[in-house]
């Protein structure tokens, strides 16, 4: 059950980027045009595909972590026995989780602190452009969490090559 709502969750945010990325290439091409062929620029596509950019930045991070495929240098670690392999996974998960916390937090203040300063061109309020880093801070910490305890399960298990 869990894990079925776990790929629906993945297959959302796939969509989400998709549609994301789709309606940025429009806004940012319909401009294009309209500078072209009407010598006016639209006011409020910049603005608008640099906040979906925003987004899509930080909802592709969350599926980056789910599927891990963020950069990481793990040639000296694969020297270890497998038990402290992991063991050095659940280290790096804390450290990891600490790094989110802040993320979420300062996203958390940066959303809270900027709800009445709008956007030049569509008076958008940026407090709902923010809200993007606390919520995909969220998911990344949860993530987090359930990526140490298969690491941890996988140092308690008995009988493989410990």
């Amino acid at each position: 059950m869990l894990t079925r709502a776990y790929e629906g969750l993945q297959a959302g945010i796939r969509w989400a980027l998709c549609l994301l990325m789709s309606m940025m290439v429009v806004i940012v091409f319909a401009n294009v045009i309209a500078r072209y062929y009407l010598s006016a620029s639209l006011a409020w596509s910049e603005e608008v595909a640099r906040f979906m950019l925003i987004w899509l930045v930080f909802i592709g991070a969350v599926l980056a972590y789910v599927n891990d495929e963020h950069l990481g240098l793990d040639i000296a670690v694969r020297l270890f026995p497998r038990r402290i392999r992991y063991g050095l996974a659940v280290v790096a998960d804390l450290l990891v989780m600490v790094a989110i916390y802040l993320l979420i937090h300062g996203g958390a203040v940066l959303m809270r602190d900027s709800w009445e300063w709008g956007s030049p061109a569509t008076d958008t309020p940026y407090g709902y452009v923010y809200t993007v880093v606390p919520a995909c801070g969220t998911l990344l910490f949860l993530q987090t969490v359930g990526k140490m305890l298969g690491h941890i399960r996988v140092i308690f298990r008995t009988g493989e090559g410990a």
